[in-house]
């Protein structure tokens, strides 16, 4: 039997006190709906998505291996795969605009495996490494970034918060550091970075998405849940 003709069925069998509660909760979400596209921004991000000039990537080749190369004494990611085409990105932001999270994990695994043995020996190999590890291992409460969501001045100011639906990632600028975070994941955000993502800020995006909804309600859920104790 079909799923749409065992649904049909369980429809007629139901007692009204089962379609009214069906139609309630079925409000009740349409009306969260409504509540959580009230707290999306859609911005126009082209302006950001600026390249180099350099070889197009084929899309759904495997990241291989990655480079920090210096033009005009600012450093530049090459990202290279495995057809040995590459690009280069004027920034990490940059890449993540164009990569899915299957370029993320690999790229990570490269980075990873690069320094096991070794530490990195420049600025930005070492964000690389470290904005990574923030990303996908297990957090550690103690660790400068997650502290950094206090100052010496006092609790850090959310400046912005913005989604990138392609690699299913979020960033956190707070006025102390920016989190890139991944949105499948749960992190030890402070209650009150929390409070000001839920109630002041709001989630900037190229446009609605699941994707999007899906972040606001589990980030209320996670305040909800430390406000609950």
């Amino acid at each position: 039997m079909e799923e749409e003709d065992q649904e049909v069925i369980k429809s007629i069998n139901e007692t009204p006190a089962q379609k009214a509660a069906n139609r309630r909760k079925l409000n009740e979400e349409a009306q969260e709906a409504k509540d959580l596209k009230k707290c999306l921004e859609v911005v126009d991000d082209k302006d950001d998505d600026v390249f180099i000039e350099a070889t197009p990537l084929a899309r759904k080749v495997l990241v291989v291996d990655y480079h920090i190369v210096l033009i005009d004494n600012k450093p530049r990611f090459t990202i290279i795969k495995a057809d040995e085409t590459h690009q280069l990105y004027i920034s990490f932001i940059t890449l993540l605009k164009n990569f899915d999270i299957e370029d993320l994990e690999n790229l990570r695994g490269i980075v990873k495996k690069r320094f096991s043995t070794s530490k990195p020996t420049n600025f930005s190999d070492e964000y690389l490494l470290l904005t990574l590890k923030t990303m996908f291992e297990k957090p550690d409460e103690q660790d400068a970034g997650w502290k950094s969501q206090r100052s010496v001045h006092g609790l850090a100011l959310v400046k912005s918060w913005k989604l990138l639906t392609s690699c299913g990632v979020h960033i956190i600028t707070l006025s102390t550091i920016q989190l890139i975070l991944l949105v499948e994941r749960r992190y030890p955000l402070s209650t009150f970075t929390l409070e000001q993502l839920v109630n002041v800020t709001r989630l900037q995006v190229e446009e609605e998405s699941e994707m999007s909804l899906e972040l606001l309600r589990f980030t209320r859920q996670q305040l909800q849940k430390y406000q609950q104790g």
